[in-house]
Formats: C-alpha cells, sequence, structure tokens
C-alpha cells in the first residue's frame, strides 16, 4: 500500500521581516544620537530650543493649571494604570507572549531614559545665556517616554481593528503630555523627540522577540500598508515645526516680545507632534511586521 504523506506545514517567512526590523532600530538609534548632537552638542540647537522654552515660560501662568493637571496623572501613575490594562487584554486574546514582551518594553524603554538622562548624555556650557540653567541635562524626557511607552504597548497588544485608533490617540497623548512639559518649564522640545526614539528602538526590540516566538509566517494582507493622511501630517508638522523652529530661534533668544517669543513656542510645539506622530508611523510598522493582533 502507498504511503500516505502527511500535509507539511509551511515554514515561516521571518527573514525579510527580520531585516525591516534591525533597519528601523538602526534608524531610531541613529535619530536619538543625531537629536541629542543638534539639540545639546551645538550652538545652532542648544538656540532652537531655548527660544520655544523661553516662549513656553512667557506662556506658564496662563496654562499652568491645565498644564500640571495633564502632567499629575502622567510617569508613575500612568504606567501603573496601562500595565494591568495590557495584561487583561492580552490574556483576553490569549497572547501571554505579547502581554510579557508589552510589560519589558515599558520597563526598558523608562529604565534606560533615566540611564541615559543620568549618565550618559551630558549637557556641556557652550557660554549661552539660556532660559534654563546651561548644564543641566532634561534629555530623554521621563514624562514623555512614560506615555509614550504606555501607548506603544496598547498598541502591540490591541486587535488589529482598533490598532490604528490606538496609534493616533497615542501619539496625541504623547505630543500633548511632551508640550506640557514644556509649558511648564521641565524639558525643550528635544527631549521629547530623544524620548520618542527611546521608544521607538524598545518597540522595534519587543516585535522581534514576538517574531522569533511565533509560528506562523506574517500574510502579506497583514503587513503594514503606509497610511498616507497620518504620514504627511506627520511630515508637515515635523516638517514645519523645524522650519519655524529654525527660523525664529535667532530672533526670539534674545527676544522679550510675546508675539515673537509665542511664535518660537508654535514652532517647537509643531516639531514635538510631528516628531511623535513619524515615531509611531514606525511603531506601527513594526509591530505588524511582527503579526500581533491577528
Amino acid at each position: 500500500m502507498p504511503t500516505q504523506l502527511l500535509p507539511t506545514l509551511p515554514v515561516p517567512d521571518r527573514t525579510r521581516p527580520r531585516l525591516v526590523l534591525a533597519g528601523i532600530g538602526a534608524g531610531y538609534l541613529v535619530a536619538l544620537v543625531a537629536v541629542y548632537v543638534l539639540t545639546v552638542r551645538t550652538v545652532p540647537g542648544r538656540l532652537v530650543s531655548d527660544a520655544a522654552l523661553r516662549g513656553a515660560l512667557s506662556t506658564r501662568s496662563a496654562v499652568s493649571d491645565s498644564v500640571h493637571a495633564v502632567l499629575d496623572v502622567v510617569s508613575v501613575g500612568s504606567l501603573a494604570v496601562t500595565t494591568p490594562v495590557v495584561v487583561v487584554i492580552a490574556l483576553l486574546r490569549l497572547a501571554g507572549r505579547a502581554a510579557v514582551v508589552s510589560i519589558g518594553l515599558l520597563a526598558a524603554a523608562n529604565v534606560s531614559t533615566w540611564l541615559l538622562k543620568s549618565y550618559l548624555f551630558s549637557r556641556p556650557d557652550l557660554g549661552l545665556r539660556e532660559a534654563a540653567p546651561e548644564t543641566l541635562n532634561s534629555l530623554p524626557s521621563g514624562h514623555a517616554t512614560a506615555a509614550f511607552s504606555a501607548a506603544a504597548a496598547l498598541v502591540l497588544v490591541v486587535p488589529v481593528a482598533l490598532r490604528g485608533v490606538a496609534a493616533v490617540t497615542g501619539a496625541a497623548v504623547g505630543a500633548l503630555v511632551a508640550v506640557a512639559t514644556m509649558s511648564a518649564g521641565w524639558h525643550r522640545a528635544g527631549d521629547a523627540l530623544a524620548a520618542f526614539c527611546v521608544v521607538g528602538f524598545w518597540s522595534v526590540v519587543a516585535a522581534w522577540v514576538v517574531l522569533r516566538g511565533g509560528d506562523q509566517a506574517v500574510p502579506s494582507r497583514d503587513r503594514w500598508r503606509p497610511p498616507g493622511r497620518t504620514a504627511t501630517i506627520a511630515l508637515v508638522g515635523g516638517g514645519a515645526g523645524a522650519a519655524v523652529s529654525v527660523l525664529l530661534a535667532l530672533v526670539a533668544h534674545d527676544a522679550t516680545s510675546t508675539p515673537v517669543t509665542v511664535m518660537a513656542l508654535l514652532g517647537g510645539v509643531l516639531l514635538v507632534v510631528g516628531g511623535a506622530f513619524a515615531a509611531m508611523l514606525g511603531i506601527l510598522w513594526v509591530v505588524d511586521l511582527a503579526g500581533t493582533g491577528r
């Protein structure tokens, strides 16, 4: 009698997704170093950051109550809420690996931000008259990292149907928290951009771990397709913010005129918003490559 052969399962195709993940992870690291060097180690970058910070300080009294209301629920509080939510969603979907990886993402992003700020990144005195102490390093922002890592963890575990909503909402919340820290005079725009890069890198690591433990290849229909409108908003917001900030930096650095300093703040806000959505686009890409939420 002829021997009946059992059907063979397809071998998961993970080579291309892994290469893409490696490239995106390297991109986040390069962006992190570039943000640090440009906004902390160069005079033009310091002037741009200081111009936006002066604008934030000039409007702080008008928005102080709203700013502190936002900041009071961020950092440790946001992580305390997000962690059980992530675990519950993952357990309901029988996605235990995604839950563990998401919690690891939260911990790694926030611990690495603290280590970078405290031990690795220094802020030299370049002889400038800045609104904040010249050598007081505030990059990356801990509050922005907490909010953005919570958003990234949720994006990792929610179903595909809710992923876009979670990503847009998370990017908006991360940008709001970053702007609030600017308005409070705690952080500069570059601090938030660095925090987004840190979270983006650890999201790549999380996606790599999920992909490594998967038993199926990611179907082509579930792979990331660039959301054109969101990408356009991110690029336009980031580009406009950079342009406005650079153009007004030299003018606003020594200016006392409120309209000028507020315009510089607007440039910083646009830069932060564009950076948040751009970083979240990368996170969407890596999460879809990992095949979670299906």
